[in-house]
This record gives C-alpha cells, structure tokens and sequence, in this order.
C-alpha cells in the first residue's frame, strides 16, 4: 500500500510540472544518447604551389585543396607555395616553407603554433593566438594586420602592418603597433622594444672576387636583420639569432647563377645573385679575405 500511494504521489508531482510521468524516462534516455554538437572547424580558402595537409586523427598527408576543413591538432604546412586558412573574422596566410598547427578553434577564433612566416588579418570581432615553435612567445591580435617569423629554434620577429599586437615571452609582454618590429630569442627570451621596421630590407652576402673555380661547391656567408629568413637557390637557409648565415651551394660544371633571397619581419623580399664558373681545368686559387666582398 505504502508502495502504491508512493507511485502515485511521484504521478501527481509529474503532472502538476507539466510532465507526462510516462515520457520521463524515455526523454532522459534520448538526452544521455544525443550527439554532442561539432566543433568548429577552420576552413583553407586559398592555396597555389605545394601545401599539405596532415590529419592528427589518422597521421594522413594529402595535397591541400581550397574548401577542406581543419580540426584541432591538424596542420597545414608549405613548400614552395603559399595557402591561407580563415574562419569568421581571421584569415591567417602561411607563406614559403611554412607550417600552422591549430591548437583552438572557434567560429571567431583560432589559436595555433606557427614555424616560418605568417601574415594573418583580424577584424574587430576576430581573435588569434600565435604561439612561435619551439618557444614561449605568443603573439595575440583582436584587430589588426601582422606578420610573425618564426624559425623553429627560437628566434622570433613580430611586425605589424595595421593595429596593434601584444607580444609575450620571457615573463614579460609588449605591444606592437604599426610600422614596429620586435623580436626575442633563446638568448633573449624576453621581447625587445618595438622599434621602427627599416625603411630597406638588409641583405649582405660575401662573394668571392674569383669567378670561376674547381671546387664543387661554393661557401656562402652574409648577413641581414635579425629575425628574417633566408633562401639560397630556393633552399632555406639557418639565419642565426644575430642575422648572420652561411652555406655552401653544389656546383655543376659550368656557368651558373647563384641567387640569395631574404624575406624580412614585415613580409618584404630582396634577392641578390652572382654568376659563377666551375671548370675542373681551372688551378686551385689561394683566397684571401681581402678578395672577398660585401653587396
């Protein structure tokens, strides 16, 4: 009896809430068993030479198409090319030999880990998060055009175009606003203070007087603003905290040109190229520092 006036004091309750006692614990089954709603995903909307797109979820590589769709852990990556990944409000660029690995991912929002060059736009109701490979900084924009270098061993430019980004690492945090460059290393974690982007883009390289040569390959040394990047014969090349490289290019037999690109903080190139001779019968010349140059 107590059991019968119990079930019947649980159907009363139900009906005076507005409940069918009977749909109850069908509408609760359907709840525990209800797909939760998809994430958002971020979207490639641009792409031209080699870019590829690597899934977390299967460790699959494909050639990225425009219209494909990016979770969480995947990555898009370049080689000779350039693509760019966008949700509402952000569009981020990945140029040559780049690579994103996204992090988060919100219909306005994206945070990401970056290595080489990307140029990202935020509108005013965007948000982006760049956190620089193998180092603590990150970059942060809720509006604004910019550009951050990342090379992988800590050495990190950030530049902006338009509005303002705050940088942080090392503990402490800077703004960068426009036209301003700052950067950060291993040895320097901490960012610099913005300063004014040059007016040209540096680039130095030490040729040697002596045209023609024997040697199979020719050693290559310059120098250019701390924390651009640095391509020879299309090749990336290790630009030291400091902007100086060096490598040493194969030669062929024959005459051939030998090209040097940097790209700088704010995205802007400069290529400067010298023409060479390998000839086998050529004697061994003895070089001096003095018959090598700085253009």
């Amino acid at each position: 009896m107590a059991a019968r006036v119990y079930l019947v004091a649980l159907a009363t309750a139900a009906i005076a809430c507005g409940r069918d006692p009977a749909r109850a614990p069908a509408t609760a089954a359907a709840s525990a068993g209800a797909a939760p709603a998809q994430s958002a995903q971020a979207v490639v909307t641009a792409k031209n030479g080699k870019v590829e797109l690597l899934r977390a979820a299967d460790g699959s590589i494909s050639e990225a198409k425009v219209g494909d769709k990016l979770d969480v852990r995947d990555a898009l990556r370049t080689g000779v090319g350039e693509a760019d990944v966008a949700v509402e409000g952000v569009r981020m660029r990945l140029h040559e030999d780049s690579q994103v690995l996204l992090k988060e991912v919100t219909h306005e929002k994206m945070r990401a880990r970056v290595r080489g060059l990307v140029e990202s736009d935020v509108a005013e109701k965007g948000r982006l998060d760049l956190e620089a490979e193998s180092s603590d900084a990150v970059a942060h924009s809720e509006g604004g055009h910019f550009f951050v270098t990342s090379d992988g061993h800590g050495v990190v430019a950030v530049a902006s175009v338009a509005g303002s980004v705050h940088l942080s690492g090392g503990g402490k945090s800077v703004d960068v606003t426009r036209g301003e460059v700052s950067r950060l290393s291993k040895a320097e974690p901490s960012p610099s203070q913005p300063a004014a982007a040059l007016r040209r883009v540096l680039l130095s390289v030490q040729w040697p007087n002596h045209k023609e040569t024997n040697r199979t390959v020719l050693p290559i040394v310059g120098r250019v603003e701390p924390g651009s990047r640095v391509f020879v014969q299309g090749e990336p090349v290790v630009v030291e905290a400091g902007g100086t490289f060096r490598t040493e290019v194969p030669l062929r037999q024959g005459r051939q040109k030998i090209a040097v690109v940097t790209v700088d903080a704010l995205g802007r190139r400069k290529q400067v190229q010298s023409m060479v001779m390998r000839d086998d019968s050529v004697p061994d010349a003895k070089v001096k520092k003095k018959l090598w140059q700085w253009r």
